[in-house]
């Protein structure tokens, strides 16, 4: 059994209970989670302004040397974005990535040359004009979701995007073909 003193620096008092910090809080994550789980925390943690990088990195590199979690914390944070929308997003990013190929950029507008916005993919290659989108269940069920994303997959596709629509099937049940069909893209749209 581990035991360790939490000081009161990295206590916050959240509804009235003392609670640990986020930064505490994702090294405990470290020391128990498997890495996916917990970048897929920290960019909720990041995304909703529970801390910043700039913390963490400050955490991790004054408050908990040698503490249980620290090395797989540190290695995790060059994964996190806080751009990430959601839980499949940063899954799916982090497959992409673990595959060996470049980091998409998360949720970066899309305009054309003249300033129109055309849409705001979940992952992109910009230069590549490559859009990745995740398409979670009520994708399918919202008959307005489902026509915004058809009208926003058509504005894409007419400014001569490629469009990859990634759902649950395909990225927790069939990763290999998600894989290749980025690096299909990527390779069309790569100069010789």
């Amino acid at each position: 059994m581990h035991s360790y003193t939490i000081l009161p620096k990295h206590l916050r008092l959240w509804d009235g209970w003392q609670v640990v910090g986020p930064e505490r809080l994702f090294l405990e994550l470290a020391a128990t989670m498997p890495r996916m789980d917990l970048i897929v925390a920290g960019d909720h943690m990041l995304r909703h302004g529970l801390t910043t990088r700039t913390r963490l990195n400050s955490f991790l590199n004054k408050d908990c040397y040698r503490r249980r979690g620290v090395r797989r914390a540190k290695s995790a944070m060059p994964h996190l974005d806080e751009k990430s929308d959601s839980p499949p997003e940063t899954r799916l990013r982090m497959l992409i990535v673990d595959a060996g190929l470049p980091r998409p950029i998360a949720n970066r507008d899309v305009v054309t040359e003249r300033g129109v916005w055309l849409a705001r993919p979940d992952l992109s290659y910009p230069a590549l004009q490559i859009a990745i989108q995740y398409e979670g269940a009520h994708h399918q069920q919202d008959y307005k979701q489902y026509s915004y994303d058809i009208e926003r997959d058509g504005r894409l596709i007419e400014h001569g995007w490629i469009v990859i629509r990634v759902n649950k099937d395909g990225l927790f049940g069939n990763p290999r073909t998600v894989l290749n069909r980025i690096r299909k893209a990527i390779a069309d749209r790569s100069p010789a």
